[in-house]
């Protein structure tokens, strides 16, 4: 075995290594865990920056060692392009969140454990993005669920929490249990757990089967997007969950939901399979982004607006997968990684917002701009950002995605209502800010700046999101080059 292969395990070793440490560490204050859980987590980014030489020599990087050899199951990972790009944003999100709960009061008790779930809830996502084992897919499917439900049990806000927390977690199962069904087939079918071997083989299965298992696949994925009406454990869990666990579900784990489409149906059935499906795919984004928007135009409590913002921008990522062209799918996998930036520093702004007036309902607050500058700033750039203003991120993949809808040729008046649709994100976005930092200043009494250990990280991710605004080339390859793993060079 070479070494860069040994080191792509370091990629799910290492943190467990961390989890080990604030296990036993019991008496570690909040930095010292929040160290023990930065620090285990940035083996995470470094690894896989370390590999980028050899993945663009070899395509891929392959690490495979026997777990159950009479079942024909391996501990096996693989690092391709696709991969690549989910991992590094929702490691990239993760660190954020850690980096700004140091600043924050939630998992100030018991840090120990609080971390070290943080830890198992990225792991699970690391996983996920890297398994080549469908067996071991799961297992790290399962992971990031039960580590996310124990931390809004445990430290969610409210008495609501214990139901929050069962809802969250039977919706989310449930879409699990789909997939479930799909990979104990495929298994059934071939005899192996690989998830190589499957795609090389499945589409010699019965034409029923193929539709059958890309149904239930894109059922259970879609619930993990939470995409209407799939997406009533979102705006609850959201709104109870820690702000730093807030941000990793609305960033990171929401994204799981898009590879989880792309690495299973799309890669193991031909188009001719998938084809059939486009339609509803996007119809079914057309009407998760009007709700979506509609419902954060709606709602009173701010921390429901930006989850329910969250529902709406899904939508415009499943119907970037629906148009099935390479400018759609491409613009998606973008839309992905420009949503996890803007919606973590959204959250990151709600949080602070939340610290300076201890209110959530947005018609207690008001006239913010006069008093935190920096942060008026801030919320403009990715009120902005969301609602595809160039030369922002978002901007870049609705263009994609829009362009791939006109390419695809299914349906042109439904790509023109769903450009129009997005007018809609403007909407939301300016009653957002206008109500938050214009007007009177209410409550009468807050705090005179916004705490420093919060504001840090919201400035470098609002500088990190016109950065890839402005420089979309080095990730657009990265989808390209993602969308060739999926469909084998056809796009």
């Amino acid at each position: 075995m070479k070494p860069y292969q040994i080191l792509l395990s370091g990629i799910t070793i290492l943190p467990v290594i961390g989890v080990i440490i604030l296990l036993v560490w019991r008496k570690a204050t909040k930095i010292q865990a929040a160290i023990v859980g930065i620090v285990s987590e940035s083996f995470a980014l470094v690894i896989p920056l370390v590999l980028l030489s050899t993945l663009r020599k070899e395509g891929a990087i392959f690490f495979s060692v026997p777990w159950i050899p009479n079942m024909n199951i391996s501990f096996s990972l693989e690092l391709n392009w696709l991969a690549l790009t989910f991992l590094l944003t929702e490691v990239l999100a993760t660190l954020a969140a850690m980096i700004y709960s140091l600043g924050d009061q939630d998992g100030d008790k018991h840090s120990h454990y609080y971390y070290a779930l943080l830890l198992l809830f990225s792991l699970g996502m690391s996983g996920t993005t890297l398994s080549n084992d469908v067996f071991l897919f799961y297992i790290f499917w399962e992971l990031m669920l039960i580590a996310s439900v124990l931390l809004i049990l445990a430290w969610g806000h409210g008495e609501l929490r214990f139901r929050v927390s069962l809802k969250y977690f039977i919706i989310t199962h449930l879409g699990s249990l789909m997939v479930l069904v799909c990979l104990i087939t495929l298994y059934v079918n071939f005899g192996t757990a690989n998830l190589s071997e499957l795609i090389l083989h499945a589409s010699t299965l019965p034409r029923n089967t193929q539709i059958f298992l890309t149904t239930f696949f894109l059922i259970g994925f879609c619930v993990k997007m939470a995409i209407f009406p799939l997406h009533i454990w979102l705006p609850d869990a959201h709104t109870v969950a820690p702000m730093p666990v807030t941000i990793i579900l609305a960033a990171a784990m929401l994204a799981m939901g898009t590879f989880g489409v792309l690495r299973f149906p799309y890669s193991l059935f031909p188009l001719e399979t998938i084809q059939p499906f486009a339609i509803w795919l996007m119809i079914a984004g057309l009407v998760s982004e009007v709700y979506g928007a509609l419902m954060a135009l709606a709602e009173q409590e701010i921390k429901r607006i930006i989850a329910y913002s969250s529902v709406s921008q899904m939508g415009y990522i499943l119907f970037g997968l629906g148009t099935l062209t390479a400018r759609g799918m491409q613009g998606a996998i973008m839309h992905v990684v420009y949503h996890a930036i803007v919606k973590a520093m959204l959250f990151m702004v709600v949080g602070i917002i939340i610290t300076v007036t201890k209110e959530r309902d947005i018609r207690n607050v008001g006239g913010l701009g006069g008093k935190l500058p920096i942060l008026t700033a801030c919320a403009a750039i990715g009120l902005l950002g969301i609602s595809g203003m160039p030369p922002l991120g978002i901007f870049n993949s609705e263009w994609m995605i829009f362009a791939g809808g006109f390419d695809s040729g299914v349906s042109i008046a439904l790509t023109v209502i769903t450009l129009i649709g997005s007018l809609l994100t403007l909407v939301y976005a300016l009653r957002f800010f206008g109500k938050i930092f214009f007007g009177d200043q209410q409550p009468a009494e807050i705090m005179e700046q916004s705490p420093r250990a919060l504001l840090v990280p919201t400035v470098a991710l609002t500088v990190f999101l016109v950065i890839e605004g402005l420089l979309p080339g080095p990730l657009l390859a990265w989808a390209a080059q993602g969308l060739s793993t999926v469909f084998g060079g056809v796009f």
